[in-house]
């Protein structure tokens, strides 16, 4: 297999908008690719007035210009306009299928190569002109050839979504079930606070990729009430604040600063793993785990989540619910039926979780090894 320049095959593109262009804003996101802003934001992230930003065409590359590292890149599904933020260029179809491209600029290869290519000094914010991003070995076997490997992948790509698309089915299960038991209970109001045995802001100690307890960020909490642990800081801790600012199996991290949308968002710690906590967090221990399941069960329904948007404070680009404030929001008290209908069907989502991120974890290492070998001319 050749190896050219990536410059060979692709030139500059897009221009600049005019004042009275008025089509869709779009966003360049690190795993959906090309989305259109206002639907994936849920509200308006871009400017008013995009008179200055560019116009691409359907199937214009465009990349995140100091976020290509992270994988952030698509291809515009449509013409369209984007931030200047974006670097925009298009791909020689006489030379390259854009389906090929796209999966080696966004392979393990591709993402390790751009470390070398970005400018700055600032971490995670170097920036990768076009002109830098042209200096990258593409391997370039014939069109054809390059066709049948995209297709490869893509099957394998869509096979790791299935997983993915089944996990959050599981998720939405526990809600569900949640909901209808709530919706039919007609039992006494309590106060968070009345159910809790205390709460404690999490440590403002700045995180690195060192230290002896990894640390949950308000990234680490998912909308869906879980803790995810992909992407850990980790810090060191003085020994008499090791209980203070660390959480245990059954604690109830509730993130106290974050967007309108986000704000609010809580998951149970189901490990065993000693985990710290950081400040856009707040600890609250019950005294037992299921009452923690059942507090954060009761936020992602309807009425928790005009709950917590309709006591966040707002400010800039922010909003904030202190730990007294939702200590003091009022939910329907946790009755036995309830509390073993949610034990029963978290018991069996987390069985069939298991299962799935096993298939997972195997199918994604199988996608890497694809990856490996297509690119080196082995598929």
């Amino acid at each position: 297999m050749r190896t050219v320049d990536l410059a060979t095959v692709i030139s500059k593109s897009g221009r600049r908008a005019g004042p009275a262009d008025a089509t869709k804003v779009y966003s360049v996101t690190k795993h959906a690719g090309f989305v259109p802003s206002l639907g994936y934001f849920k509200k308006q992230v871009f400017s008013r007035d995009t008179s200055g930003y560019l116009r691409v065409t359907a199937g214009d590359f465009a990349y995140a210009t100091i976020h290509l590292d992270e994988g952030s890149i698509g291809i515009a599904p449509e013409d369209a306009l984007i931030s200047p933020m974006y670097t925009v260029f298009r791909a020689d179809p006489a030379l390259v299928d854009s389906n090929y491209l796209i999966r080696f600029l966004k392979s393990p290869q591709a993402l390790k190569a751009y470390e070398r290519l970005g400018q700055g000094a600032v971490h995670r914010r170097k920036s990768i002109s076009l002109a830098s991003l042209g200096t990258l070995p593409l391997p370039l076997p014939p069109l054809d050839e390059q066709r049948r490997i995209a297709a490869i992948l893509d099957q394998a790509d869509e096979n790791l979504g299935k997983q993915r698309e089944a996990i959050g089915l599981l998720d939405g299960l526990v809600d569900s079930t949640f909901q209808s038991v709530i919706m039919s209970s007609d039992g006494p109001v309590v106060t968070i606070g009345d159910l809790a045995l205390s709460s404690q802001y999490g440590t403002a100690q700045r995180a690195g990729a060192a230290g002896a307890f990894p640390i949950l960020r308000m990234g680490n909490i998912t909308d869906a009430g879980r803790i995810d642990v992909r992407d850990l800081k980790y810090i060191d801790l003085e020994t008499n604040a090791v209980d203070r600012y660390t959480v245990r199996r059954g604690d109830l991290l509730f993130n106290r600063t974050n967007s309108l949308e986000k704000v609010g968002k809580a998951a149970v710690a189901r490990s065993a793993e000693q985990f710290a906590f950081a400040g856009y967090l707040v600890r609250v221990r019950f005294p037992d785990a299921a009452t923690a399941e059942y507090v954060s069960a009761y936020l992602r329904t309807p009425a928790g989540l005009a709950l917590r948007r309709g006591s966040a404070k707002a400010a800039v680009n922010q909003a904030n619910i202190n730990a007294k404030e939702f200590l003091r929001f009022s939910i329907p008290a946790p009755t036995s039926y309830g509390m073993q209908q949610l034990e029963r069907v978290l018991q069996h989502v987390e069985l069939e979780r298991s299962k799935h991120l096993a298939a997972l974890a195997d199918l994604e290492t199988l996608f890497a090894s694809l990856q490996a070998r297509a690119f080196r001319g082995e598929l």
